[in-house]
C-alpha cells in the first residue's frame, strides 16, 4: 500500500509535523549528486540507505548530540535490519529531503523511520526503517546508551 506524507505545520530548526498523525520529523535537504545516479540517470536504488543515514544524522545533531559523541563512549550502532519501499525515483540534482524520526526503543535495539520526497513536486519516493543495536569494540551487546535513550524520550518513543 502507497504511504502518504503531508506536511501540516513547519516547525523551527528544520522539524515538521505530519498532517493526520501529528507525528514530528526532522527534515535534510540536498541535491542528488551525478554519482548518485546510476546508467539510466536516476538514483541508484543502494544509494537511498545512505540517505536515510544523511537524515539520521541530521536528526541526531538537531537534538543537541552527535554520533561522534556515542562512539567516543565506546558505544557503536551498526544496523541489523532495514526496509525500504520505493514509490518512485529521483534524477541528478533534484532538490530532496529527507524526514527522520524515532520509531522504536526496546532494552537493546531500536529503530529510525524515513521519508525520501521531493518536496517541490510533492512527490514520495522511499519510505523505510532501520534497525540497530549497540555494540562495544569487541562486538558485545550493550544496552541502548544513554544519548540515544535522551533522542528517543524528547520525540516521546519510551521503552518498548
Amino acid at each position: 500500500m502507497k504511504r502518504r506524507f503531508e506536511i501540516e505545520q513547519q516547525l523551527d530548526n528544520g522539524y515538521v509535523v505530519e498532517a493526520g498523525t501529528g507525528l514530528r520529523w526532522h527534515r535534510e535537504r540536498f541535491r542528488v549528486l551525478y554519482a548518485d545516479t546510476d546508467k539510466s540517470g536516476v538514483v541508484y536504488h543502494a544509494n537511498y540507505l545512505k540517505y536515510f543515514e544523511i537524515g539520521r544524522a541530521g536528526l541526531i545533531r538537531a537534538s543537541g548530540r552527535s554520533y561522534k559523541e556515542i562512539e567516543e563512549t565506546g558505544v557503536f550502532q551498526p544496523i541489523v535490519d532495514l526496509a525500504m519501499t520505493f514509490e518512485s525515483h529521483a534524477d541528478y540534482d533534484q532538490l530532496l529531503s529527507v524526514y527522520a524520526r524515532p520509531r522504536d526503543l526496546a532494552p537493546v535495539k531500536f529503530s529510525y523511520e524515513y521519508i525520501v520526497r521531493n518536496d517541490s513536486a510533492q512527490r514520495l519516493l522511499v519510505h523505510g526503517h532501520t534497525v540497530h543495536c549497540c555494540i562495544d569494540a569487541a562486538k558485545k551487546v550493550l544496552p541502548v546508551d544513554p544519548v540515544t535513550r535522551g533522542i528517543f524520550s524528547d520525540y516521546g518513543v519510551c521503552r518498548s
